[in-house]
C-alpha cells in the first residue's frame, strides 16, 4: 500500500544542459507507467488523409473501448497517492498525431505533474505521422527535458534523480503505412553507448527508458517491432544497464539479460487506460525503489493494477531485483 501525500529533431539541445546532479539520497522512487492513449477528439478532415485515416478508424472501431480516461484518471491517482520522487512515461500519449490531440495532451501532463517532476519519451503513436511536430509534438517537449522551452531534445536525454540516471531513448521514426515499428538509430546508439559509461562512472544506478520493446524476442509481431533492437542489445551488453523500461505491448513483462557490468533487468506494464475484460491485461503500474546495497544496486518493485471491478486499485506483486543476479 502506498503512503498518502499532500523521426529525429532539429533545434536540438544538449543532452549536457539538462538538470544537474541532485544531492544523493540513499532511495529513489520512481512510478512507471505507459500508453496512456488520450481520447481521440477533434481530427479535422484534411488530416485523415494520410496514415491517420487508419489510425482513427481503428480507434472508432475497436481501441475506444479498449481506453477508457476514468481508468487513467484512476491510474494516475494511485501513483500521486505513493509520491514517487519521479514519474517516467514511455510514451504513446495520443493516437494519431493530430493538432486537437497535442493539445489535449499538454493539459493532461500539466495536471499529473510538472516537467521536472514526469519524464516522457514518445511513442509510435506520437510521431504517427511526419508532420506530427507541425502538429504539436514540441508542446510536450518540456517533459521530456525537464525545461519548460518547447523544443524536441536530441536523444537521448537524461535525467537524474538522487542515484538514479533517467535515460531516454527515442525509439520513433516515420514508419509506413500498416506498421508501428521503431528504430533508435546508429548516431542515437552511439550517444546512448557514450551516456551509459559516464553515468556508470559517476555511480549512478542506470534506468533506460524507451518505448518498444528492446529485444527482438520481446516483439509481439513483426510489424511492431524495434527494428535495430541488435544493436541496442549490443549497446545494453557492452555498457551496462541495470533497468530498461518500456511500454508498446500493453502487457506486464520481466525479462533479463546479462552484461559486462551484472544483470539488466527488462520491464514493462499495460496501458494506463486499459480497461477490465479486454483481451489485455488491466490498466497497471509499477513502483521502482531504488538503493545501493552492499556493492550492488537492490531494486524493488510493486506492481499494481486495475481490479476487475474497474474501480478499485489493488497490488498484484512484488519483485526484488538485484544488478549482480537474476
Amino acid at each position: 500500500m502506498c503512503r498518502q501525500t499532500g523521426g529525429r529533431w532539429h533545434s536540438a539541445i544538449s543532452i549536457d544542459t539538462f538538470l544537474p546532479v541532485q544531492s544523493i539520497i540513499s532511495m529513489a522512487t520512481i512510478a512507471h507507467f505507459t500508453d496512456p492513449h488520450l481520447p481521440l477528439t477533434g481530427a479535422r478532415l484534411r488530416e485523415l488523409a494520410s496514415k491517420r485515416i487508419l489510425g482513427w478508424l481503428s480507434w472508432r472501431l475497436r481501441r475506444r473501448r479498449n481506453h477508457h480516461a476514468d481508468v487513467l484518471a484512476r491510474i494516475s491517482n494511485d501513483i500521486a497517492a505513493c509520491d514517487p520522487d519521479v514519474l517516467a512515461l514511455t510514451g504513446d500519449v495520443v493516437n494519431i498525431s493530430t493538432r486537437s490531440e497535442f493539445a489535449s495532451a499538454r493539459r493532461w501532463l500539466e495536471r499529473t505533474a510538472a516537467p521536472e517532476r514526469l519524464m516522457l519519451v514518445p511513442g509510435n503513436h506520437d510521431f504517427y505521422v511526419r508532420d506530427a511536430l507541425k502538429a504539436g509534438l514540441p508542446r510536450l517537449a518540456p517533459w521530456m527535458t525537464g525545461r519548460p522551452e518547447e523544443r524536441m531534445p536530441e536523444f537521448p536525454t537524461v535525467r537524474y534523480v538522487g542515484n538514479v540516471a533517467l535515460i531516454g531513448v527515442d525509439s520513433t521514426w516515420p514508419a509506413p503505412w500498416r506498421e508501428a515499428s521503431g528504430m533508435v538509430g546508429e548516431e542515437q546508439l552511439e550517444r546512448l553507448r557514450h551516456l551509459l559509461a559516464n553515468s556508470a562512472a559517476k555511480g549512478f544506478c542506470r534506468i533506460v527508458l524507451i518505448h518498444h520493446p528492446p529485444l527482438t524476442e520481446l516483439a509481439s509481431k513483426p510489424r511492431k517491432a524495434l527494428k535495430d533492437a541488435d544493436r541496442l542489445r549490443e549497446v545494453l551488453v557492452e555498457q551496462g544497464a541495470e533497468i530498461v523500461l518500456y511500454g508498446h505491448n500493453h502487457e506486464w513483462a520481466h525479462r533479463t539479460i546479462e552484461t559486462r557490468t551484472g544483470i539488466a533487468h527488462i520491464l514493462s506494464a499495460p496501458s494506463a487506460s486499459m480497461a477490465p475484460g479486454r483481451k489485455k491485461p488491466p490498466a497497471g503500474w509499477q513502483l521502482l525503489k531504488v538503493e545501493r546495497r552492499r556493492g550492488e544496486w537492490a531494486i524493488e518493485v510493486t506492481r499494481r493494477g486495475l481490479a476487475n471491478d474497474g474501480r478499485s486499485m489493488h497490488e498484484l506483486e512484488r519483485l526484488s531485483l538485484s544488478s549482480l543476479s537474476q
